[in-house]
């Protein structure tokens, strides 16, 4: 498969994530009059409380990067007879990039089933960069060129931080409201200013990313 074929869906699939997170911030602020952020608030709350038109344009930007990126992933099918470690790439990225877009629309209001695609999310996440650095260290055994051990090593360091953000003890759903006085000098709850629960689901849907470039890497030494 010609290797402009994975730059540009790998790209695609980029862009209209990130035009998922701008246009649904830009959705977030206009329905609540409150600035969105990452660092407390959790993926699926931009379709909180609403119908998936209410964030229309946001949703289906989100499910075209979501289907850009498993599309990124299933090309590999015609590689792994060359490396068994590719067919493990493929399933892990396909599953990684399906459960960071459904995390998007499960509540903590059903929170037996939104743990459980969380952790979902943060095995895939966790594997995905680890099945491509080994599929890389096994082309480094064979030819002991310096590349491929180098797209190893970026593989492992991307595990290492997924499997740090996993092992996180403050890694809980137990979040504790803080209490304050509005403006009327009412004692109110707000949550806190860093939730480690929202922030890490975040940035397990953003290693996609560097996940994408990585395979792409793999791709051109395959």
């Amino acid at each position: 498969m010609p290797i402009g074929w994975y730059i540009g869906i790998s790209s695609g699939s980029i862009l209209f994530l990130v035009a998922f997170f701008l246009l649904s911030c830009a959705n977030y602020k206009k329905r609540f009059n409150t600035r969105y952020d990452l660092r407390n608030h959790f993926p699926y709350e931009f379709n909180f409380e609403s119908h998936f038109s209410l964030n229309l344009l946001g949703n289906l930007a989100l499910i075209m990067g979501i289907a850009c990126s498993i599309g990124l992933f299933a090309l590999t099918a015609s590689e792994f007879n060359k490396n068994g470690y590719v067919l493990y790439a493929l399933i892990s990225g396909v599953l990684f990039s399906l459960f960071a877009g459904l995390i998007n629309f499960i509540p903590l209001k059903t929170i037996k089933t939104h743990m459980v695609f969380s952790v979902l999310l943060f095995a895939a996440a966790f594997a995905t960069p680890a099945a491509i650095g080994l599929s890389a260290f096994k082309i480094y055994q064979e030819t002991k060129e310096v590349f491929p051990l180098a797209i190893f090593i970026m593989g492992m360091v991307f595990t290492v931080f997924a499997f740090g953000l996993v092992m996180n003890p403050k890694l809980t759903l137990n979040i504790k409201m803080i209490s304050a006085t509005d403006e009327k000098g009412n004692e109110v709850m707000i949550r806190p200013k860093f939730i480690v629960m929202a922030f890490s689901e975040w940035m397990m849907i953003f290693l996609l990313v560097p996940s994408h470039i990585l395979l792409i890497l793999l791709m051109l030494i395959i």
